[in-house]
């Protein structure tokens, strides 16, 4: 190598070495940077406190939006476009509850006008992620009103039941007198669909438990304090689709379409959406509002499925990825000279 090529080798060297050492510093220091400055939702009411008090206003409810970038941007961009009192994403914010995936939606939250509240879902505690969700929006439970109208918002996001504290809170709010009261909580307490496969059968899996809270015991309690309170919805999520179902004359929705996969192809029930619900004192009116989403046949929502994982996988882990290209960049530059000195030897002899 002559003394050019040396030097050129050596900048190019140090150079990869640098950026190494600095994507590893800024792997190292950003996990410790805090995710905005904490108890969101605590801030959110406040927005919706300081709102003038009326009888007559419109909220949005979303949910399941985890890995689906590109519609929950278009429905949060939608959503802000309008006069809503609030917004509420009923969980599964994220696909797991990593750090870096809650620091994007936090992102992707944050410059909204509109106020935007959240729940705590299935997803959002993997990997430890019940932590992270206290650090960034605060309890896990809470309720707030306006006018003649209650908004009680809960946590089941272990799947299985409604603690008894929670249920005792749940109690002595809808005992308060409003008009309208409206219950939030990620899995709802029964499947409407009534069968017990998660995902298709294509998949080569057996029967798994409805898409329900687990403890039907407990979700029967729920029902029917609900039912004896006359509250006039339940929002949930969990099933990635849309479900309008009455259950002992209290109306429960299901809303699951807010970007997530859509693996089940009946246009009916599963496609991409939020619900407009508008209150007034001659009622409360409810106006599913729908997006794009991929074609209604299995081929097209699977392909479409595994592109959104692929996506959040790099999207979610890119400095990870450049640094791993970078060393890689490193390894290949480094193993050049040796390649060619042995290649060279071999055809010397």
């Amino acid at each position: 190598m002559t003394e050019e090529g040396k030097n050129m080798f050596n900048t190019r060297r140090k150079i990869l070495l640098g950026v190494i050492a600095f994507l590893v510093l800024w792997i190292f220091v950003w996990n410790y940077i805090p995710i905005g400055n904490g108890n969101w939702n605590a801030k959110e009411l406040k927005k919706i406190d300081a709102a003038p008090a009326t009888n007559d206003f419109c909220f949005a409810v979303l949910a399941d939006n985890k890995t689906g970038f590109t519609a929950f941007h278009r429905i949060l961009k939608d959503i802000n476009s309008k006069d809503y009192l609030f917004a509420i994403d009923v969980g599964d914010l994220v696909e797991d509850g990593e750090k870096e995936k809650y620091r994007i939606f936090y992102n992707e939250i944050q410059g909204l006008t509109n106020p935007f509240l959240v729940a705590i879902g299935n997803h959002d505690i993997r990997e430890k992620g019940r932590a992270v969700y206290y650090d960034v929006f605060g309890n896990f439970y809470y309720s707030f009103a306006h006018g003649n109208s209650l908004f009680v918002v809960l946590d089941n996001a272990n799947e299985a039941s409604i603690d008894e504290q929670q249920i005792n809170f749940l109690k002595s709010e809808l005992a308060k007198d409003y008009k309208y009261k409206f219950v939030f909580l990620h899995v709802p307490p029964f499947d409407p669909r009534g069968y017990t496969e998660d995902i298709p059968k294509l998949f080569g899996k057996g029967g798994k438990p409805e898409h329900r809270m687990s403890d039907q015991a407990n979700a029967q309690q729920f029902m029917n304090i609900v039912a004896e309170a006359k509250v006039t919805t339940v929002f949930t999520s969990h099933i990635h689709g849309y479900f309008d179902e009455t259950n002992q004359n209290v109306k429960y929705l299901i809303t699951g379409g807010g970007g997530g996969e859509l693996l089940y192809t009946d246009a009916k029930h599963y496609f991409y959406h939020y619900i407009d619900t508008c209150v007034s004192d001659k009622g409360v009116s409810y106006e599913v509002v729908k997006f794009p989403s991929p074609d209604n046949n299995t081929v097209d929502r699977l392909s479409y499925t595994a592109w959104l994982y692929v996506w959040y996988f790099i999207v979610t882990n890119r400095v990870i990825i450049v640094l791993s290209l970078v060393v890689l960049a490193l390894i290949i530059d480094l193993s050049i000279e040796p390649i060619k000195r042995f290649l060279k030897r071999r055809k010397n002899k």
